[in-house]
Order: C-alpha cells, then structure tokens, then sequence
C-alpha cells in the first residue's frame, strides 16, 4: 500500500501556506508525514505548491489536472502509486494516531474505498482508495463534480464506523487546522 499525502491546498482560510504551519517547531506537513513513516514504507506527496519540504524524504508530485481539488489529488496519487491501494492523508492532520492508520489497514478485504464516517460524515482525507477509483473519478472531474464523497455510490464502498483508534486523548484523528483561530486554539490546549 502506498501512502499519498496531499499538500497542495491553497489555505484560504488559513491565509498562508498549511504545509509550512508549525506546531511546537515543526510543521504541520512533518507531523503528518512521520506518522505515515511508522506505518509505510511507499509515501508520496501529492502538491503543486513544492518542490522540496524540509524533513520530507517522499517523492513530490505535481497533480496531473489542472482543477485543484482533493479529488484531482487523490486521482494523482492512485496514478503515481505503485501499489493497488493508496491511503490518502491530508497534510493539516496534527492528531493522527498510528493506531487509526494500522487499524485501517487491516480492513481493507477487496474493497474500491474503506472510509470512515463519523457523526460529522465521511472522512475522505483519512481513507483507502483502490486504483479501480481512478475511472469513475476521472468521469466525476470531467463533470466539475469534485466533492469525493460523489465518488461512493459508483465503487464498492466499506464504511468504518467510530472506533476508540479514531480518538487521541479525547480528539478526532480527523482534525484538521484549517484556520489561524484552529491554530492558535490547540497551541494553547
């Protein structure tokens, strides 16, 4: 299985560059991406926005669309990887747990996508695709629908509901920082 983190969001809401952002002196993109070590062997990033990230060994690769989407992302990554699966990362996961990734891992039984979905909804930025998701999210860009959660009714999909991996010390592995508020308000937890 490879792992793809993707990084080539533009903050908007954030106002600067999430990848670069520091949490206790290191960035955002390095907490995600020495998680996925523990776990993987394949990693690649998946930005249109670097060429080289400090402390970051993975290939860099550019989106092959020009849309900028997670869609087109993880459509990037599922053509660099060079394993069937790829578990797809956003880079803006402080709270990620080894545990959650090994626990997904170990579901995967043949399926195109294990997601998992919590009260908030699905989380596709914490997920396995399979390459067989390359078509239809080819067919679903092409038809500027970009939200991935399109992408479910036309793959095999297994839903993983909330499990005790899914909480660091009481937090979401899902949290993401998405703003300067997100990042002030866990500096100061």
């Amino acid at each position: 299985m490879t792992c793809a983190i993707l990084a080539g969001g533009q903050s908007k809401r954030m106002g600067r560059d999430k990848v670069t952002v520091e949490i206790n002196r290191k960035a955002l993109i390095n907490l995600v991406y020495d998680k996925a070590k523990e776990v993987f062997q394949d990693i690649i990033i998946i930005s249109n926005n670097h060429k080289t990230i400090q402390g970051i060994e993975a290939p860099i690769m550019r989106d092959i669309m020009p849309a900028r989407s997670p869609s087109v992302g993880i459509v990037s990554a599922l053509v660099y990887a060079s394993n069937p699966y790829v578990f797809v990362l956003a880079c803006d996961m402080p709270f990620l747990s080894t545990d959650a990734l090994k626990y997904m891992v170990n579901e995967v039984a043949g399926e195109d996508i294990i997601i998992p979905r919590t009260k908030w909804g699905f989380e596709p930025l914490h997920a396995i695709y399979n390459r067989s998701c390359m078509a239809p999210l080819f067919r679903l860009i092409e038809q500027n629908r970009f939200k991935v959660t399109d992408l479910l009714p036309f793959v095999k999909t297994r839903e993983l509901g909330e499990a005790p991996c899914f909480f660091k010390e009481g937090t979401s592995v899902f949290a993401n920082i998405n703003t300067v508020n997100d990042l002030e308000m866990l500096e100061t937890a």
